[in-house]
């Protein structure tokens, strides 16, 4: 029997990088590998080390395939198929990686999108010709330009109330400031002079005593300017960041409460990161306490978290995160499942029988706001953010593409129209003969200080209402605007834009001076329309359209930046009213 010996077994020691990557069978030929050689492939070999122990190998084999799942999954990776989700156009992928080039959460498919009439839409900077990425350095410049923040040293508790001023500045917060977020107690009028004249303990209570008489100080002033000046909420913001720490660590409403009128206070300085980044501490204090249920038992207390929640809903959404690209808290989440406030209780942080002590130190009597009508507003408001929220823009997708949808504009139109049919007549405002009128009333603001707080919000109301209009019909001049056509949305649509965009701009420099209430988003918003509407007003089909009021819209909104109290302590504003200033000069002249 004859025996046959095999020949014996040669084991490639090392794979060539193609066939380890694949993790398939090397035959180890070189200087190719057969695999390589049939598929055209280079070959590579790594080179290998005589010492190299069996627990390297492993740990280099384990790298080369995480290297693999990066370059799959890598944001930079150029290997993309012609076609990817939310890519219809077929662009080729190199277009969509060319921004951004490092770390981003903007889309990369945003030279697609529509753009939005906001900031932090990068199509739309593009379109107007600005840098994509305005609006992050819009918040590098007010996170880093922190000098007008600077405060003065902690003042000792037994000389920090004066019991005049602190009751002054009370009064003013609930005339001014109170029916636009009303997240202060019944009663507390009772707990805030008993806190004025005792030792202020570090505690919620205080914090909340604290940013009341901030507030309050604030709004006693006549101008913003004026506030930054005097700095007559220094001594108490200084007191009570203080006491943030213990703030911040208590789980309850009081703790909510601190943080949305910390949010309050900044934005009232016209400083939207630092109100942003507190509201949105308030917006998670706030959804656990929904979710562990722990006041369903007490049924007051419940009802002013739900104010709490709504008041937190539109500082995050409505002002703060609307323009500048900032995180949200996702509070949205619960826009339907949380019941709105009720009108049958009263909302005053005070009863009327405490109003002769404030009426007796003050003299602005009869100017308050009516408890009804305060709550009428604050309802109004909550309506008109969720329509924005959940009725973005008059487009629809036609071909793979957003293009202007007249109908879903008349339909926007209509529940406008429906909003203010609904509003009480006490905080109803005028829409006949608007811009005419408006531009009346922008000659006889000019010798005022200032409006009596239901003239206030009911104009603060009317400008957004124009603003609202202004995004309904954008779509319309956008799709002229691409097209060099008319016919591609309806004229009168159109017309609609520019009127709308007349009348909101004459509101907002109207009511900026005389209502400091969010006064950044309002310069932002007046800054987007108008470049918006100075971009259609370059286009030659859409002259037709362009009443001669627009014109003089135009120059006020330069005006607005150039005159604005905000604008001297915001270094972001000044940025944006310098690009508006440039625009519009270029255009007149």
């Amino acid at each position: 029997m004859s025996t046959t010996v095999s020949a014996p077994r040669h084991r490639a020691t090392l794979a060539c990088d193609t066939c380890r990557s694949r993790r398939t069978k090397c035959d180890g030929r070189k200087p190719n590998c057969s695999f390589c050689e049939q598929h055209g492939i280079l070959c590579n070999y790594r080179a290998t080390l005589s010492s190299a122990s069996k627990q390297d190998t492993e740990i280099s084999t384990v790298r080369e395939h995480l290297d693999q799942i990066y370059r799959l999954l890598s944001l930079r990776s150029t290997q993309f198929p012609s076609r990817l989700p939310g890519n219809p156009t077929g662009l080729p992928a190199a277009q969509l990686g060319e921004y951004p080039a490092d770390e981003s959460i903007i889309s990369r498919t945003w030279r697609r999108e529509f753009p939005f009439m906001t900031i932090q839409t990068p199509s739309m900077m593009c379109l107007l010709g600005l840098d994509p990425r305005l609006a992050a350095q819009l918040v590098a410049l007010e996170r880093t330009d922190v000098s007008n923040l600077t405060e003065s040293e902690a003042t000792p508790s037994n000389s920090l109330f004066e019991y005049h001023d602190a009751i002054s500045a009370f009064e003013s917060l609930c005339d001014k400031a109170h029916h636009w977020y009303p997240v202060l107690p019944p009663d507390f009028f009772e707990v805030y002079r008993e806190q004025i004249v005792g030792d202020l303990p570090p505690s919620t209570e205080t914090f909340i005593v604290l940013l009341i008489a901030a507030i309050g100080s604030i709004a006693r002033c006549s101008s913003l300017a004026e506030a930054y000046v005097s700095r007559p909420d220094a001594k108490y913001i200084q007191n009570a960041l203080s006491m943030l720490p213990k703030v911040h660590f208590e789980f309850s409403l009081k703790s909510v409460q601190c943080f949305v009128l910390l949010s309050i206070y900044y934005d009232r300085m016209a400083k939207p990161c630092q109100a942003h980044d507190y509201i949105l501490i308030a917006s998670c204090k706030a959804q656990a306490l929904f979710k562990c249920h722990l006041y369903d038992d007490n049924p007051a207390t419940m009802e002013l978290l739900r104010r709490c929640f709504w008041s937190i809903l539109l500082i995050e959404t409505c002002e703060l995160a609307y323009h500048i690209d900032m995180p949200e808290s996702n509070i949205w989440k619960f826009d339907d499942r949380i019941l709105l406030p009720s009108t049958f209780e009263s909302w005053q942080p005070s009863r009327p029988d405490q109003r002769y002590i404030t009426e007796e130190l003050l003299s602005s009597q009869g100017t308050q706001m009516p408890p009804e009508a305060g709550k009428a507003y604050f309802l109004a408001e909550i309506t008109m953010c969720r329509m924005h929220r959940r009725c973005t823009s008059s487009v629809t997708i036609s071909h793979d593409l957003e293009v202007y949808a007249p109908i879903i504009a008349a339909e926007l139109t209509h529940q406008m129209e429906n909003w203010y049919g609904h509003l009480p007549t006490s905080i109803r405002f005028e829409r006949q003969d608007t811009i005419t009128h408006l531009f009346e009333e922008l000659d006889r603001a000019s010798t005022l200080q200032s409006y009596p707080p239901l003239t206030a919000a009911t104009k603060f109301l009317q400008m957004q209402y124009f603003l609202c209009l202004t995004g309904i019909y954008w779509p319309a001049v956008y799709s002229v605007i691409s097209t060099g056509a008319l016919t591609d949305a309806p004229v009168a649509d159109c017309a609609r834009f520019f009127e709308s965009y007349s009348s909101f701009v004459l509101s907002a420099a109207t009511t900026l001076p005389c209502c400091p209430q969010r006064p950044w988003s309002v310069y932002a918003s007046i800054f987007i329309t108008t470049m918006a509407a100075l971009r259609g007003a370059r286009t030659p089909s859409l002259h037709p359209t362009i009443s001669p009021y627009v014109l003089r819209c135009f120059a006020v909104a330069a005006k607005v930046f150039e005159r604005g109290d905000a604008v001297t302590v915001s270094p972001s504003l000044r940025m944006i009213g310098s690009i508006l200033r440039e625009h519009v000069g270029t255009f007149i002249s």
